[in-house]
């Protein structure tokens, strides 16, 4: 019995207490935008195996970030109109930040495939990657491969001088 009960403090466990915790969407202009893991999973979702630094692949249940930032009510084609510089910014809870170009996260454009983690395929994510976690495996070496990413931030890399949009 003792075995059983040190197994189970020593082992990571899925963090209930995160999938409570909303991500938040920053967008400029407007209110903040909250999902829950259950808003996201009513997106069109995605299976995504992944693998970083070495260690075995999980398989994991993800919403593409342009599908969250399109249900949040800003597209990914309407942060290109009359801007040059929309970036979007994954934060998370320790301070680490991924930075994306909406071209970039567009799939008729840019190279980059990410997506955001709400749960594993056998449950939800552990408490170290939660409450979501970031997956670009088109990064070769995962340096964007965020966990505890608790807000999605879009802002305007470029802002023209006098605050007016650079129009091309």
């Amino acid at each position: 019995m003792r075995r059983l009960l040190l197994a189970a403090l020593i082992c990571p466990l899925p963090s209930l207490a995160a999938q409570a915790t909303p991500l938040r969407i920053e967008l400029p202009g407007r209110s903040v935008v909250e999902f829950s893991v259950e808003s996201l999973r009513r997106l069109r979702g995605d299976t995504i195996s992944f693998a970083a630094h070495g260690a075995p692949a999980v398989r994991y249940r993800a919403v593409r970030i342009a599908d969250v930032l399109a249900a949040a009510g800003r597209p990914l084609d309407s942060l290109r109109t009359g801007h040059a510089g929309w970036i979007v910014a994954a934060l998370a809870r320790d301070g680490y930040s991924a930075i994306f170009t909406a071209a970039e996260l567009d799939s008729t454009l840019g190279p980059s495939r990410a997506w955001l983690a709400f749960a594993r395929d056998d449950g939800p994510l552990l408490a170290e990657e939660g409450p979501y976690r970031l997956i670009v495996p088109t990064d070769r070496k995962a340096s964007r491969a965020a966990h505890q990413v608790v807000t999605l931030r879009v802002l305007d890399a470029l802002p023209s001088p006098g605050g007016a949009a650079h129009r091309h």
